[in-house]
């Protein structure tokens, strides 16, 4: 049993080699690292059309800056993202005296990665998250949970446009 099982890993292994799997943050000898790319982007002040939370801007910024510039800011940066935000939030779900007992918050981002130097676009996306929350009788337990929902889009948004752009870079260098 124990052989099956071994003739089988590597059976699986060998397939997983054979499709064209790259791990998209590996180091490989004599290239750089989509890492060192994330590492040379600037991530511009973000603008915002929110009109009920002021600081979703700042706290995407905080998340985007952790990801692609964990050792600190790029001192000449290649690159530049520059991210517009649009939140909206609906109430639904309403009781009997017409209350609305949800809320759903969707947050949208529409960002552009260009050279610094020459403004040339060199990828343009968009990310959406959509998140909900109960409206209950305590305004401090629904204010947590609208914080909550917030902060779960904003995380969400950072990784994806992180993923976005990470892949682009892997792309550009395979060539």
């Amino acid at each position: 049993m124990l052989l099956f099982k071994n003739v089988l890993l590597a059976a699986a292994l060998l397939s997983i080699s054979s499709c064209g799997f790259e791990p998209l943050y590996q180091k490989k000898a004599g290239s750089d690292a989509v890492n060192d790319d994330l590492a040379q982007v600037q991530i511009l002040n973000l603008r915002d059309k929110v009109d009920y939370n002021d600081r979703l801007g700042q706290a995407l910024k905080n998340l985007l800056l952790d990801r692609f510039n964990p050792y600190g800011r790029p001192r000449s940066p290649f690159y530049k993202l520059d991210v517009k935000l649009k939140s909206t939030k609906t109430e639904l779900g309403f009781n009997i005296v017409d209350e609305a007992t949800r809320a759903k918050l969707t947050l949208n981002a529409e960002y552009v990665l260009s050279e610094s130097k020459t403004n040339a676009v060199l990828f343009r996306g968009s990310s959406r998250s959509i998140n909900s929350y109960n409206i209950i009788s305590s305004d401090f337990a629904t204010l947590s949970a609208e914080k909550n929902a917030f902060d779960r889009a904003t995380r969400e948004i950072a990784d994806d446009i992180t993923l976005r752009i990470s892949t682009f870079f892997h792309n550009l260098r395979r060539g």
